[in-house]
């Protein structure tokens, strides 16, 4: 009897650990999206930044979402505006709200140049859920008039896409049989 009621409580205790289990792997992961940005012409080629480029990667998490932003070739100590974006780059819409920029003018993210033209930044959001039928996109845009460009003209833009699952494993390719010589 004693027995019984042991193996019974096992089960019990080992039932609801596969539950746990299986409620933890169902529950919300964070999603990956990378886009790579390019210059917007002929706004960029105006600006002097014909070849600017960079890369954005934005974490879509369960409660804490960030973005971050590397770029090239911009203009030597120089300040420029950023954010995620509603829209593709080629339909762009409003900025997407509530991101906090690590460094920011109103609700624009600001991003400066070193003085090799490189510049890295960050955005952090509590509210942001992506909406998978929705496109997002990150831009790069001149903070002042600059060679006849309005300020706020942008000059770099990437179009978010979700990173493919298990993107760090590849699947192994089986081994070619190995030859067998002779038996001796």
């Amino acid at each position: 009897m004693t027995r019984r009621i042991t193996a019974a409580a096992v089960a019990s205790i080992a039932a609801l650990g596969v539950a746990s289990v299986a409620t933890a792997a169902s529950s919300h992961s964070a999603k990956t999206y990378k886009a790579s940005l390019s210059a917007v012409n002929p706004a960029a080629t105006t600006a002097g930044l014909a070849t600017v480029a960079g890369k954005a990667q934005l974490v879509d998490g369960k409660k804490n979402n960030k973005v971050s932003l590397h770029m090239r070739n911009l203009a030597p100590r120089t300040t420029y505006l950023w954010h995620v974006h509603s829209g593709s780059c080629a339909d762009t819409g409003p900025p997407v709200a509530g991101w906090t920029y690590r460094t920011q003018a109103g609700g624009n993210g600001t991003l400066i140049a070193n003085e090799s033209g490189n510049a890295n930044t960050k955005a952090r959001s509590t509210a942001f859920n992506a909406d998978p039928g929705k496109r997002y996109s990150v831009n790069v845009h001149v903070a002042t008039e600059t060679n006849g460009l309005a300020a706020g003209t942008i000059i770099a833009c990437g179009d978010l896409n979700a990173n493919k699952a298990g993107g760090k494993h590849k699947p192994k390719k089986p081994h070619p049989p190995q030859a067998n010589g002779p038996k001796s």
